[in-house]
Parts: structure tokens; C-alpha cells; sequence
């Protein structure tokens, strides 16, 4: 079986996970003190779908990372782990340039087979 893929998105977008059949997901809340502690076990298992410069400067100022912004976009593989991270409060049209640990709510989906 191979390693696990850590997705970090800063949403989660259905048309990416192929999904034919009925599917459930499994959405969790995660707290940063949490993930935290699983960080060394994803070291080199990241991949970022994240643009937004600041949500990723804060993910790597918590978790001591070297991630950078990126504009690809996500598809899904059997056996990736998503992460979620997103505002609490989102703002239509407006690049907001600082965020902190409060102004984001983090998710774990798990895609489940029907």
C-alpha cells in the first residue's frame, strides 16, 4: 500500500474527488494542538492546493513548515488524508493579508465507500 498523501486545502472541492456513486464523508474539526502533534509523521507527505499567501504563512508559522502558496488544483487519490483549513469568517472580494490561529477553523475529511 502506498504512503499516504497530506492534502491541505482551503476548501473542499467536490468535482476533484471523482465521486460517481454515492459516497459519505466524514468531516471532523481539528485543533491546531492536534495536528501539530502529527506534522513530524507527514514530513514530506504535504502537498499544499492553498494560494492564499497568508493562511499559508500561518500554517507554516504553527507547524513549522516551508510551505509555499500554490494554484494547482487538487484531484483526489484513494488514500489521501485532506485537511482543511479555513476562515472563520470569510470576506467577498477582499485579499486579507494576516490571519492567526483564531481567524481559521481546521477539518479532516475522509472519503468513505458507500
Amino acid at each position: 500500500m502506498p504512503s499516504p498523501r497530506y492534502i491541505f486545502l482551503n476548501a473542499l472541492p467536490l468535482q476533484a474527488l471523482n465521486i460517481t456513486k454515492p459516497t459519505k464523508l466524514l468531516v471532523t474539526p481539528v485543533k491546531p494542538s492536534s495536528l501539530k502533534q502529527l506534522i513530524p509523521l507527514m514530513r514530506g507527505k504535504i502537498e499544499n492546493y492553498i494560494r492564499h499567501p497568508a493562511t499559508v504563512q500561518l500554517i507554516n508559522k504553527l507547524f513549522g513548515l516551508d510551505l509555499q502558496p500554490s494554484s494547482q488544483l487538487y484531484s483526489y487519490s484513494s488514500g489521501d488524508v485532506i485537511y482543511v483549513f479555513t476562515l472563520k469568517k470569510p470576506i467577498r472580494g477582499k485579499e486579507i493579508d494576516h490571519v492567526s490561529e483564531d481567524d481559521v477553523v481546521i477539518y479532516r475529511v475522509e472519503i468513505l465507500s458507500s
